[in-house]
């Protein structure tokens, strides 16, 4: 019984630990009064995520691409707009801001860019938290001189705590229309502890896409 029941306690656990893997959910979301959605030409998705330039890149090449499985047209902002155009010191900063903004301008046009998905990571937090151990009980019998089983004791099994390390990642992305540069749309996620970078950008990037074909925010 006590091997049946610690065995019991291992798949219990086990099921929770992978009921804690990576998901990611929408939070918020905003619309502009009036706007119904529209079918873009050609999207530019641009990924900000505070000096990981491997990081925007990869999320950014998962975005178009789960994009263009859903019959939308995209390029990422790193191949449309390389950042030395705008960063000739490869200081990480903008050289020159007005001189920036004809650059994009000039090559939204080029390109028959007529949308915009700007990804802003906005915050990661970390927890740990520590989950008691718990005593299972379970009954034990004995044999009596007048041949009845009779409760008398239990015997316990205790399975000990373990802590828990939680890590959410938080993003907020806009939806622009290059016509007249104004935010249609928007929408705020969490992810849910994401195992490596591939995995939180994996998670992101198919909850937004779903979230912006299904809400009819971008047609297809």
């Amino acid at each position: 019984m006590k091997n049946l029941l610690a065995g019991i306690s291992v798949f219990v656990l086990a099921m929770f630990l992978y009921s804690c893997g990576t998901s990611t959910y929408i939070s918020n979301t905003w619309e502009k009064s009036g706007y119904t959605g529209k079918k873009y030409n050609k999207l530019l998705v641009v990924a900000i995520a505070k000096k990981n330039v491997s990081g925007e890149r990869t999320l950014e090449d998962m975005v178009v691409k789960k994009l263009k499985e859903s019959g939308i047209s995209a390029v990422q902002s790193y191949s449309a707009i390389p950042r030395d155009l705008i960063d000739k010191n490869k200081d990480g900063k903008i050289d020159d801001n007005d001189a920036a903004r004809e650059i994009f301008e000039n090559k939204i046009k080029e390109l028959g860019i007529d949308g915009a998905i700007i990804m802003a990571l906005k915050d990661v937090s970390k927890e740990q938290y520590y989950v008691p151990g718990t005593t299972a009980w379970t009954p034990s019998y004995y044999y009596t001189p007048y041949h009845s089983y009779y409760f008398n004791s239990y015997n316990a099994v205790y399975s000990p705590g373990y802590y828990v390390n939680n890590t959410n990642v938080y993003f907020e992305s806009s939806v622009f229309t290059a016509e007249n540069k104004e935010l249609v749309y928007a929408v705020q996620s969490e992810t849910s502890n994401p195992s490596n970078l591939n995995d939180f950008i994996t998670s992101y990037a198919t909850t937004l896409v779903n979230k912006l074909v299904q809400d009819r925010v971008i047609l297809r």
